[in-house]
């Protein structure tokens, strides 16, 4: 997905109430403009005390957000935390 398709959809998501869950099944690696898109959209989230949820990550996308060092980033959740 090219990243003006991934921001868009990102606003869209920001734009329903609740909640937003990615699926990245089949999905390898995200360049650094898709991860600033993830990253700014977990703090929005955050921000409105709503979830970022990202499931499905494949072994070599985990790792690959470990290096970026974001990979617990989209793992907290704000029921937990109050």
């Amino acid at each position: 997905m090219p990243p003006e398709d991934l921001r868009k959809a990102a606003l869209a998501a920001l734009a329903a109430s609740g909640d937003v869950a990615l699926n990245l099944h089949g999905i390898d690696h995200l360049d650094a403009s898709a991860l600033q898109i993830l990253i700014a959209l977990d703090a929005e989230q955050k921000r409105r005390q709503r979830n970022l949820q990202l499931t499905n990550a494949s072994p070599r996308l985990r790792l690959w957000f470990e290096f970026a060092g974001v990979a617990d980033l989209f793992s907290h959740n704000r029921a937990e935390q109050q």
